[in-house]
């Protein structure tokens, strides 16, 4: 009983921590900006992602670490030569089970993708174009060796829209039944939850906040309505901001994000759940469902499957941040269990600590505003 009640009081504070884990301060969430786009057009396979310029053969003549449109097409016609052979080397496109041929590849702007004032950029637009294949498809694999800025990819073809991610190896497989493409933006939004820390943070603040120290049948109804308040709030932002009714700066949306972690933490730590409203907590959701727009805004999803992508999407976000609401409140209820309800510095030390990370983003977001 020793053994489970240290586990016990450990457990938040390690929750907490690995949530961090790997997060920077400035950009806490997964970026699908820049992410590479396959399509089967007329029997061929058209791949366009955004690469880092050196490893196409380009030099950063001005030294500032970026390529402007200049550069680049002073540089083209001596890259271009080589082009195919690098392209060859990092890159593999398979078509049920079939090798195909990339047969073209070039350059065409410096990528928009971290881009400064001047349009200038440390990633240039690559386009590749295979050879013919056997004309049905089932199943696509890119084997994928640049650099990029993200590891999204989006498989488009005339029947819908896949996305996925690469994995460790450089590799991501595609199946082009519906399902699989409905399927790969639940995922997508499952992913946005666990690799989102402050939104995870933010949800697991907001339950200690409600639940407080005594995890009830009336704690457990209050978190429900709030988070389902905050549910309520994204779906609506993120819906707004996906078909581009409402658009509002990354460099406004982050800071507030952060900002909601800090002010559900300090109602954590001050244990006074009845200032948490539901109309307070669908505030907060759509600040945050703004952020979630940001993973989808930059897969370039075929108009017709738009609806279809958000309404996954939306609900892979809606069940994983379920899921999060249930295990903080069952360990809250294992603690309460354990320790006779006697567990407030366990919640006020977790809502410190999310404080502090809340804090430390906020400055961090603040300090890289744009001027």
């Amino acid at each position: 009983m020793t053994r489970l009640r240290f586990a016990c009081l450990v457990a938040p504070v390690t929750i907490v921590l690995a949530l961090l884990a790997g997060a920077a301060p400035a950009e806490a969430h997964d970026s699908t900006d820049g992410s590479t786009v396959v399509t089967i057009d007329d029997r061929r396979l058209i791949v366009g992602a955004s690469v880092a310029f050196a490893e196409l053969g380009y030099v950063d003549v001005s030294g500032d670490g970026l390529i402007d449109d200049v550069e680049l097409a002073a540089q083209e016609a001596e890259v271009a030569v080589g082009l195919v052979s690098t392209v060859r080397e990092r890159v593999d496109l398979t078509v049920d089970g079939e090798h195909v041929e990339i047969i073209g590849a070039g350059v065409a702007a410096p990528s928009d993708v971290d881009a400064d004032d001047d349009g200038a950029s440390p990633y240039v637009m690559l386009a590749i174009a295979s050879g013919p294949h056997d004309g049905d498809v089932t199943d696509v694999e890119l084997g994928w060796g640049f650099d990029g800025p993200s590891t999204s990819v989006v498989l488009s073809h005339p029947d819908g829209t896949v996305a996925g991610r690469l994995s460790d190896d450089g590799s991501v497989s595609f199946s082009l039944d519906g399902w699989s493409s409905a399927m790969s933006f639940f995922g997508l939004g499952i992913e946005h939850i666990r690799f989102g820390p402050d939104h995870l943070l933010f949800l697991l603040v907001l339950t200690l906040a409600v639940a407080g120290t005594t995890v009830s049948a009336a704690t457990t109804r209050r978190t429900i309505e709030l988070v389902t308040a905050f549910t309520i709030g994204h779906a609506i932002s993120l819906g707004l901001a996906y078909f581009e009714l409402i658009s509002i700066p990354a460099w406004v949306v982050e800071p507030a994000i952060s900002l909601s972690i800090v002010v559900a933490a300090a109602l954590a730590m001050r244990g006074r759940a009845s200032d948490a409203r539901p109309w307070i907590a669908g505030l907060v959701g759509l600040v945050h469902g703004l952020g979630f727009a940001s993973s989808l805004g930059g897969l370039g999803v075929a108009t017709s499957q738009r609806i279809t992508a958000l309404a996954a999407f939306n609900l892979g976000i809606d069940i994983a941040q379920t899921v999060v609401v249930l295990l903080v409140i069952g360990v809250l209820w294992l603690c309460n269990r354990l320790f006779a309800n006697r567990t407030v510095w366990v919640r006020s030390s977790v809502a410190g600590a999310a404080a502090m990370f809340g804090i430390a983003w906020t400055v961090a977001r603040l300090a890289a505003i744009p001027v």
